[in-house]
């Protein structure tokens, strides 16, 4: 009983609940780092339950991505009781049994993936989710001492002559949003650090006045970052 009430009066220490959480997140850090490759080899249900560990974590984490393996799509969409089918793509990671992937893409979306497509060793592409997930990619970002995710919308996966496959990143990004700027800030940090993982990331808006796509952010080549 004197050992629950001494625990109890700790929690209602301040000072106290912030050593124990700081703690904590470091021996978690400790341990995924040390054993992350046995993670890696667990099953899907496994790595979940460690993934879910990593998101109590104070600061942001790398999270490895879990190849997807099936989606469900909405086919149809129904605007104020009208049905119609959706656009269907070619070229998606995962599709149907004929090849295509049903998306409603908008003006910026539809001239990326098709720019994309058209583009020499284009091998096939995939939609990020933005739902939280094993199989969607999250970038944190920083704004006013708070952490937030971005979700970029696309990864488009090239063939190259020597045979080997790259990625692509490439987010069309509004300015519209007061987090506008800090998830682009965020999106270049995650280039700095992860340039190797990829061919090129960009981050594109359409300017007022111009109805061209231009590049804002940085541009990730395997020589490293410039702006754009």
């Amino acid at each position: 009983m004197e050992a629950r009430v001494t625990v109890a009066g700790l929690g209602l220490v301040m000072e106290a609940q912030l050593y124990f959480d700081a703690e904590a997140d470091k021996l978690a850090t400790d341990w995924l780092t040390r054993y992350g490759a046995q993670i890696k080899a667990l099953s899907d249900d496994r790595r979940e339950s460690y993934r879910q560990i990593i998101e109590m974590s104070m600061e942001p984490q790398d999270v490895g991505l879990l190849k997807p393996e099936a989606r469900y799509e909405a086919t149809k969409s129904n605007e104020n009781g009208k049905v119609k089918a959706l656009p269907v793509w070619n070229g998606h990671l995962l599709c149907n049994e004929t090849g295509s992937y049903p998306a409603e893409l908008n003006d910026w979306e539809r001239t990326v993936v098709e720019t994309e497509m058209a583009k020499a060793g284009f091998s096939f592409w995939y939609r990020n989710p933005q739902q939280p997930g094993q199989a969607s990619l999250g970038i944190a970002y920083e704004k006013s001492g708070q952490y937030g995710i971005v979700r970029p919308d696309f990864l488009f996966f090239a063939t190259q002559k020597d045979g080997s496959l790259v990625i692509d990143l490439v987010d069309p990004h509004g300015l519209h949003l007061s987090d506008a700027l800090a998830k682009l800030q965020g999106l270049a940090l995650y280039a700095a650090n992860h340039a190797d993982a990829y061919r090129r990331i960009e981050s594109l808006a359409q300017v007022k006045g111009n109805d061209k796509l231009r590049v804002l952010d940085a541009e990730i080549s395997q020589k490293g970052c410039t702006s754009g």
